[in-house]
């Protein structure tokens, strides 16, 4: 028996009502011409005759809990039976695009606040033409009817109708422009807790959702690559006789990124790349380590950059101080490390293609597969599996693992699943950058700080990408400003600066992108700054902000943790920070209990404030999970560099979150009813930052290099 049943058909699928509609937004003024056709294949709904409703998702669903909250929105407005309905993956097509331009794409945290609203009007309007065809099936006015439950009554004679009864009545009526919506304090479905779909949730249990490895299609073959170990590498020459000669081998080719082995399993594939005798043109970066990088950023960090944020007057500011502060930190390369290993699947057949990819960005994915294989985007079938897990990496802006699947795939006229070992990703990247940063804070004789000077040194994620306009600017990568340059402190002046280093190492968003390294450097440098200045590290805070969101949130942490009162205890500290990402503010309060030269985060309080919960059982499940994953960096993540290759290989050496690792998590949701923001990442960042407050708060020694070693 198969593990999976990935493809399924039905002939249901002709008797469809299907409806798809761009909601009009400021941030879509250039797509207004699609908006005409307000019927299409490319759809939001589908209503079959037998009353199945499915809701098709443009979005990815990585575990982040999208496909729900979606379709939460959906069923808000739709009426129907929620438990019921099935959600599917979207076709690539312009109709799915996200907000940020032309492109389906899934990240940042965005895909409730580009959504919902769409979402929501979609489900208003659908709900408004159903009623509007019962109510011309039984001669009423549309008053009279209501929908529940997928179901269509009559108020006036109770007499009901499913919404699979009206298919055929749907095409005369005509699409609102723009439909009525509930407010969200009346809605019954959006803003209550709930667990993922119960649909999604039992496939998942029972071992029937189809992740990207469980791709399995007739005559599949599969691939396995030889990639150089030293970071940009390229194959002089190579001899895979000995491979070819294996049992199952199917074929070596070399394809831009190595030696790619086809055989009849992949395990063969990947035991045959040990009989490739290849030679390697390594390079100048085989010379090069951590320790020569590290010289190599402190040696920059002490020359002038380009400016990220310059106001007021700092030489003043420090020439009147009564203190002044500085602070190095260091913040190693990440790997991302998700639970499912890369793949990428393709059947190159003459002029026509099918791919199923874990891409995060469908339109990316389907780009490369028309210019690779070029193959017409009409004759181009494009799957999306369920993606295990990305933090990131699926967004990868090299594309390298769909890249590798189509040149294996590319002429070969038989679908193959290219698979990555877990030591492929976690050896060959791509990483969050390494970065060092510099802070030196002035400080006034109330202790109040007058300058917040900082300069930044990375390599740059944006530039030479296809976000380089929107995230990188005048020698500035977005990800080296981002939760600096734009901190929500009250402070006069402020002298920032960034250097952007190059190297062959391939760098990428990794889960809260650049407020990984911006976050602990503001908020534990104010937290020093409120040490000196002998005050509360809370109410010093809030001495700094405006912003009521923040004052609210900061008091409502110290009062879940009881923070004025919290229990003294040797070796026992309290670290506190808050930190606005992605839209969303999200203050923590960490206890953790130092034990020789080790430490255990025993206790997390964490407060959010994400404008609106769509779903609170998943916005608290996604601030736990984005603590636990930002432990790791603080407890023993990182990657090295000997050699010019990755020290690391596998979760031997390359450490994450361990269950016994993992604290008591509690947290306390706002609803501010400001603007919406994201919950996927917003919870990384401020732990990042407690923490090691927290251990100052016990031992008096602030650690600055991640990750901590005491």
């Amino acid at each position: 028996m198969k593990r999976r049943d990935f493809l399924k058909t039905s002939s249901l699928t002709t008797s469809a009502f299907i409806i798809g509609f761009y909601i009009p937004t400021k941030s879509r003024g250039s797509d207004v011409k699609t908006q005409n056709k307000a019927l299409q294949p490319n759809a939001f709904v589908e209503i079959n005759s037998d009353n199945t409703v499915n809701f098709i998702m443009g979005q990815v669903e990585m575990g982040q809990g999208t496909y729900t909250t979606l379709a939460m929105c959906i069923a808000e407005e739709l009426n129907v039976n929620w438990e019921e309905i099935n959600i599917k993956a979207a076709p690539v097509a312009p109709v799915y695009n996200h907000v940020w331009g032309p492109l389906m794409i899934t990240g940042g945290s965005s895909s409730i606040i580009a959504k919902q609203l769409e979402m929501r009007k979609i489900g208003s309007a659908l709900n408004i033409m159903i009623k509007e065809a019962a109510s011309k099936k039984w001669k009423v006015r549309a008053y009279d009817v209501e929908t529940k439950n997928s179901k269509v009554i009559n108020k006036r004679t109770k007499e009901e109708l499913t919404f699979g009864d009206l298919v055929s009545d749907l095409d005369s009526i005509k699409v609102p422009n723009n439909p009525k919506i509930k407010d969200l304090k009346d809605c019954t479905v959006v803003g209550k807790a709930h667990s993922r779909h119960p649909k999604e949730a039992w496939a998942k249990v029972t071992g029937n959702a189809a992740f990207g490895l469980d791709v399995r299609v007739e005559g599949m073959r599969y691939a396995a690559v030889l990639h150089p170990k030293v970071f940009g590498a390229k194959v002089k020459s190579f001899d895979a006789s000995k491979a070819e000669e294996k049992v199952g081998v199917i074929k070596v080719k070399q394809i831009p990124s190595g030696i790619a082995v086809i055989a009849k399993s992949w395990f063969i594939a990947k035991e045959a790349l040990n009989n490739i005798e290849v030679q390697w043109e390594l390079g100048e970066f085989a010379k090069i380590g951590t320790s020569d990088m590290d010289k190599e950023y402190s040696s920059i960090i002490e020359k002038d950059g380009a400016y990220m944020r310059k106001d007021g007057d700092s030489n003043k500011a420090f020439k009147e101080a009564k203190n002044t502060l500085e602070l190095d930190y260091e913040f190693p390369f990440l790997a991302h490390a998700a639970m499912e290993p890369l793949s990428f699947v393709a059947h190159h057949d003459k002029n026509k293609a099918t791919v199923w990819s874990t891409a995060q960005s469908q339109t990316l994915a389907f780009g490369a597969t028309m210019k690779v294989l070029g193959t017409k985007a009409e004759d181009i079938t494009y799957h999306t599996p369920f993606l295990g897990g990305a933090f990131g990496r699926r967004g990868a802006i090299n594309l390298d693992f769909v890249l590798e699947g189509l040149f294996v795939a590319k002429d070969e006229g038989y679908p193959i699943m290219t698979l990555w070992t877990r030591e492929d990703d976690i050896k060959l990247g791509s990483y969050r950058p390494k970065y060092k940063n510099k802070v030196k804070l002035a400080l006034d004789e109330h202790g109040d700080i007058t300058a917040f000077n900082a300069k930044v040194v990375s390599q740059s994620i944006f530039k030479g990408s296809p976000f380089e306009a929107v995230g990188y600017k005048d020698g500035v990568d977005g990800a080296q400003k981002e939760g600096l340059a734009n901190h929500p402190y009250n402070i006069d002046s402020h002298d920032m600066q960034a250097h952007i280093t190059k190297s062959p190492i391939p760098v990428l968003w990794w889960r809260s992108v650049g407020h990984t390294q911006s976050a602990q450097t503001v908020e534990c440098s104010i937290d020093q700054a409120a040490h000196i200045a002998g005050k509360d590290p809370i109410e010093y805070r809030k001495g700094m902000l405006t912003n009521k969101r923040f004052i609210n949130l900061l008091d409502d942490v110290a009062k879940k943790s009881n923070w004025k009162n919290r229990k003294k205890e040797k070796n026992v500290g309290y670290g506190v920070a808050i930190v606005e990402s992605f839209g969303s503010i999200c203050a923590q309060i960490a206890k953790v209990r130092v034990s020789k030269n080790d430490y255990k985060v025993e206790k997390v309080w964490c407060s959010i404030d994400c404008g609106f919960a769509f779903n609170p059982q998943n916005v608290e499940n996604q601030m736990i999970s984005g603590i636990n994953f930002g432990l790791a960096t603080l407890l023993s993540s990182e990657i090295t560099i000997k050699n010019g290759e990755a020290v690391q290989s596998n979760f031997y050496d390359y450490t994450v979150t361990r269950i016994s690792d993992v604290p008591d998590i509690e947290v306390s949701i706002i609803n501010s009813g400001e603007k919406v923001g994201g919950i996927g990442e917003p919870g990384t960042p401020p732990i990042l930052a407690a923490v090691p407050n927290a251990i100052f708060d016990a031992t008096g020694k602030l650690y600055t290099s991640m990750p901590i070693k005491m």
